[in-house]
């Protein structure tokens, strides 16, 4: 198991992170005589902060502020952690001045970015670092922490004539025991120079972290009274940033930094629209969102007369980025799929989880989300606790479970959104969660939240395959096709016009967006040119190339418009290379375009699904069948085009086809089926050879 953003965190080898810590804070360091480096640390306490600004002032730092220090000369490690109204944000840097310069800088990006988060000056306590100890933990050899959590103790009225023996009792006395301490990650401790000692100690868990308080106040009574006499002002808290600067580039090493979700849910919707509208989202959209900065998911949920998108970024900016994005691309494409305005829940992730599976390309998942509008929302932190101990271990149990998020926006609003393998893993999950909220009598979560349950349609993430769709890729269901038929040309003049093709229109096609494949074949007096794209609107771009290519090179040669077929391919099934002998610059293949004029389209997905069953089967025995493409033109023309690597299995095909029109589809395509058949002179998969031409075969006059 491991969190979504762990998953597109960068893989660094151990023995790299090793050495650097070598060179930074993970050796023991003793009294400052005995430093390899000379440590100068800041920290900046800041008191009286709104809790419900601190998401805010959290991202600020980490997305602005961070990447400042972290580049700052002399830098060698920041920490960032909060706990109710207090924050401490600790820097080190080699050097005194470099710390000031530091110090500024911070003071520079709170009066630009945070003051209406930080309201007055936060008390600053600076000094030498006397002890710097930092553990290697099991997490930190991929360079990222699930979490972490700091004590900071300020103690005044230091009183020591001998710094070395004070620092001598921590290091040999109380340093050993955080060690000891399960889940130990650092500890520093510094003195500013007249009266102020701070110790700073981190551990993996907040109860670890606790504890080393209670063990910090036993051994001082113990052994420091004399330099200790006031009691410490503590803060513990979670860290939001642990950076090393020889780690991850100093990046932040926590895995878990809060992400912002937009969930949109659209009611009204047409159920008959759905594979459309995953058409229109996979792949252009998605790649719209996976391409914007700071994208950490996505997902479509198509259910009925509903549909839900999701999008998860690092922070609400991006989000909303992203969201302007997305209602451009509805407004141009997608409106009238779409009638009404969405409802919109937008807010942090709470709790995230994705499983580390091996079959992350699945066919199918199911997703099950429901909004509530709670009457406690005092009562969160309890939930998602209660959420971690008890729901996800069961739901993982269950078996099926792929992610599961929980978020929390506004005053009265959380939503959850549970991710599954099968259906009857997500039926099941629901009952799991239903003897969850009632055990732990969670009254205050209403029985009647929104709830939409279905099949996912896209299912994006980061960290995995690119952010590219996990369910299915680009479905073959969705490639669009673009069908031009010329006639009236002389044949002589075939094998210039491939070559011009083969020369400079194929090259042009293949470096389009969305090209998925191109096939031209000379017949005679006709000439039949099929382009195959992941989208009606990038076809419709190709399309306007040829034109262009046709009107600029090959005008003498095509006196005539072309019939133009276009529409989504209803059957795309291409032989693997493996299984194609003779292709890769010297095999032949042999196609046969069919059109059915006067088809009844209010029948062709039956049509559809007896071609899969009985089409389909029968033309592979002929063997040596290389794709078979079905599409139809939204009015009244179905076309189907049959590949083949030998004329006779080609031709054999057409009359396949025509017999299983006469005993299936008499009733729904009264026109007998009309088209060229020939040797194909350019047949061109994006998949294969980068899109190259397999067949090169140039005709020869």
């Amino acid at each position: 198991m491991q969190s979504f953003a762990s998953l597109s965190k960068r893989i660094i080898p151990a023995i790299v992170l090793m050495l650097a810590l070598l060179m930074a804070l993970t050796i023991p360091v003793g009294a400052q005589d005995t430093m390899d480096v000379s440590v100068f640390v800041s920290i900046r306490h800041y008191e009286g902060l709104d809790p419900d600004g601190q998401d805010e002032l959290y991202r600020l730092t980490a997305e602005g502020f961070l990447p400042l220090v972290r580049e700052s000369e002399g830098y060698i490690g920041y920490y960032w952690l909060r706990e109710g109204e207090d924050v401490v944000a600790v820097s080190l840097f080699e050097s005194q001045e470099q710390a000031a310069a530091s110090s500024e800088s911070a003071r520079e990006y709170v009066a630009e970015n945070l003051a209406h988060l930080v309201q007055g000056p936060p008390r600053t306590v600076e000094g030498q670092v006397d002890i710097g100890f930092v553990e290697m933990l099991d997490g930190m050899g991929d360079g990222a922490v699930s979490s972490l959590f700091a004590s900071v103790r300020i103690y005044d009225d230091f009183e020591a004539d001998d710094l070395a023996e004070f620092v001598a009792i921590v290091e040999d006395g109380f340093l050993p025991i955080m060690r000891e301490t399960d889940g130990f990650f650092g500890y520093y401790l510094m003195n500013d120079g007249a009266e102020t000692v701070t110790a700073i100690s981190i551990f993996d868990s907040e109860a670890s972290s606790l504890a080393s308080n209670e063990n910090a106040r036993d051994f001082v009574a113990e052994n420091l009274t004399a330099y200790l006499p006031s009691a410490p002002a503590i803060v513990s808290g979670r860290v939001g940033i642990a950076s090393l600067a020889g780690l991850n580039d100093g990046a932040n090493l926590i895995d878990d930094a809060p992400v912002f979700v937009s969930i949109r849910v659209y009611d009204g919707v047409d159920p008959m629209d759905r594979d459309e509208i995953v058409r229109l989202v996979d792949p252009v959209f998605l790649s719209i969102m996976r391409e914007s900065d700071g994208f950490v998911g996505y997902y479509l949920l198509p259910a009925g007369d509903k549909l839900a998108a999701v999008s998860m970024f690092d922070s609400a900016e991006q989000a909303a980025a992203s969201n302007e994005k997305a209602r451009d691309y509805v407004a141009e494409f997608m409106a009238p799929l779409l009638p009404n305005a969405p409802l919109i829940v937008e807010g942090h992730i709470d709790i995230a989880y994705v499983d580390d599976a091996d079959d992350m390309m699945t066919p199918e998942l199911y997703a099950s989300l429901r909004i509530y509008h709670v009457s406690d929302m005092g009562r969160l932190e309890e939930s998602n606790e209660l959420v971690k101990a008890y729901l996800l271990p069961a739901l993982h149990e269950a078996g099926g479970l792929f992610s599961y998020y929980s978020l929390h926006a506004g005053d009265d609003t959380i939503a959850r959104l549970n991710v599954y393998a099968t259906e009857a893993n997500a039926l099941a999950a629901n009952d799991i969660a239903a003897a969850f909220i009632a055990e732990h009598n969670m009254d205050w979560l209403p029985d009647d939240p929104l709830r939409v349950n279905g099949q996912l349609g896209v299912a994006a993430l980061a960290g995995i395959q690119m952010g590219e769709n996990l369910v299915g890729e680009t479905t073959k269901d969705s490639i669009f096709a673009s069908v031009r038929v010329y006639d009236g040309i002389d044949p002589a003049d075939q094998a210039e016009i491939v070559r011009l093709t083969a020369a400079g229109f194929l090259p042009i096609m293949r470096e389009s967006d969305g090209f998925v494949g191109y096939y031209l074949m000379p017949a005679g007096e006709s000439l039949a040119a099929i382009s195959l794209f992941n989208s009606a609107e990038q076809a419709a771009a190709s399309t306007e190339k040829a034109r262009e290519f046709v009107v600029e090179n090959l005008a003498p040669l095509l006196p005539n418009a072309p019939t133009v077929v276009e529409g989504t391919l209803s059957i795309y099934q291409v032989a693997a290379l493996s299984d194609a002998e003779g292709l890769g610059g010297d095999g032949e293949l042999y196609a046969s375009i069919r059109f059915y004029t006067g088809f009844d389209l209010t029948h062709f997905d039956e049509a559809n699904e007896l071609a899969k069953a009985q089409l389909l089967p029968a033309l592979e025995e002929l063997g040596g069948m290389f794709a078979q493409f079905a599409l139809n033109d939204g009015e009244d023309t179905v076309v189907g085009i049959s590949i083949f690597d030998s004329e006779a299995a080609s031709l054999a095909a057409n009359d396949v086809g025509k017999a299983f029109t006469i005993e299936y589809l008499a009733d729904w395509a009264p026109n007998p089926p009309t088209g060229p058949s020939g040797k194909l002179a350019i047949a061109a998969q994006a998949e294969i050879n980068m899109g190259e031409n397999l067949v090169g075969a140039m005709m020869e006059g």
